[in-house]
């Protein structure tokens, strides 16, 4: 198949458990769908939640505010971020995502290659061991 749709209940979730609370999901990745060169799907960051600590990959990242509204780290600068904003982190770039808001900060992730996050395919599940797959 060299096309895929994806419904938002069709995405695997996992919730990460607290104190930093957050919900990571896979749209398009190398073993679910037929991508090859990028994976692609949501962060979820409950209001006051941040993710605990700075990631730094060897991919290109887009993220892209679905809702919500937060502050973005790149490389220690902060950013204010809100639905509709769009964010580019080159490879190398320490990045985090922290939801100053009242309600869910809901980014869509884009990121190529994808090895350079994950690592081989599956090795996603490394990131969300001891998290709890809600869908």
């Amino acid at each position: 198949m060299k096309g895929r749709v994806v419904k938002a209940n069709q995405v695997l979730l996992w919730e990460a458990p607290s104190p930093n609370q957050r919900r990571f999901g896979l749209m398009f990745e190398r073993d679910i769908t037929p991508t090859t060169n990028l994976t692609a799907g949501i962060v979820i960051l409950p209001p006051k939640q941040e993710q605990p600590k700075l990631s730094s990959h060897q991919a290109e990242e887009i993220y892209y505010v679905l809702s919500g509204r937060g502050r973005f780290e790149l490389d220690g600068e902060f950013f204010e971020v809100e639905k509709g904003t769009g964010i580019y982190v080159g490879q190398g770039v320490k990045h985090r995502a922290i939801n100053v808001g009242d309600e869910d900060l809901e980014l869509f992730y884009v990121n190529s290659p994808p090895e350079g996050v994950f690592g081989p395919v599956g090795g996603y599940m490394e990131i969300v061991k001891g998290w709890t797959q809600i869908q």
